[in-house]
């Protein structure tokens, strides 16, 4: 069983093995490794970037028996390597991933109901449905709102409930998550909502995190 270490720890670096290299689609070679810390892509996130023994890792996805695979360029022998994942761009989408709890938390509070969520940047957005014929949220006021738990540094805490990873910001609650985030909501300091869309009781909310 491959141990998914991005679940349980923020390294960006570690000695993994080798156990599978071979030819993939587009020239390209796809690597299985006993252990790792790139999170692949889904989840509403894209996958990390960063090297294999300093060779780039061009994608990350996990197939369908569950395994995390590694796509390179070049083909590596079986055997000991070194994981480097970028630290740039893992911060950059668990700042996004993190925000998109916080907003999901905050307006579930007003009786919307978080159906789907998309961390990419650029294209970060919340989806609600509303069953409770709840009045939508005034952009002002969630941004208030956020800006109060930026200031509040907020813990982000890790826990398993019958082996299924939960992700909880303070006291705000829990969502099912296998993504990455940062420790606290001081983190997400330059956070600005851009709109929200309201549609036929569909509600999105589209916002970014400023450098």
């Amino acid at each position: 069983m491959q141990d998914k270490l991005y679940l349980t720890s923020n390294s960006l670096t570690c000695v993994a093995k080798i156990l599978e290299c071979y030819h993939s689609e587009n020239e390209r070679y796809a690597v299985r490794l006993d252990k790792t810390l790139f999170h692949p892509q889904g989840g509403g996130q894209p996958c990390d970037k960063g090297t294999l023994n300093g060779h780039e890792v061009l994608h990350v996805a996990q197939n369908r028996d569950g395994h995390v695979l590694h796509y390179l360029h070049v083909r590596l022998p079986l055997g000991p390597v070194e994981l480097q994942v970028d630290r740039v761009h893992r911060l950059q989408h668990a700042r996004l991933h993190t925000a998109g709890h916080m907003i999901g938390h905050l307006i579930e509070r007003t009786g919307w109901q978080a159906v789907k969520a998309h961390h990419w940047r650029g294209e970060s957005r919340v989806v609600f449905l509303n069953p409770k014929n709840a009045l939508p949220p005034f952009l002002d006021d969630l941004s208030d709102r956020c800006a109060e738990l930026i200031q509040l540094a907020q813990p982000i805490s890790i826990s398993f409930r019958d082996d299924k990873r939960q992700v909880a910001i303070g006291t705000l609650g829990h969502y099912p998550c296998g993504g990455t985030h940062v420790e606290n909501t001081s983190e997400l300091n330059g956070l600005k909502i851009i709109r929200i869309k309201n549609k036929k009781d569909e509600l999105s909310v589209h916002y970014e995190i400023l450098d």
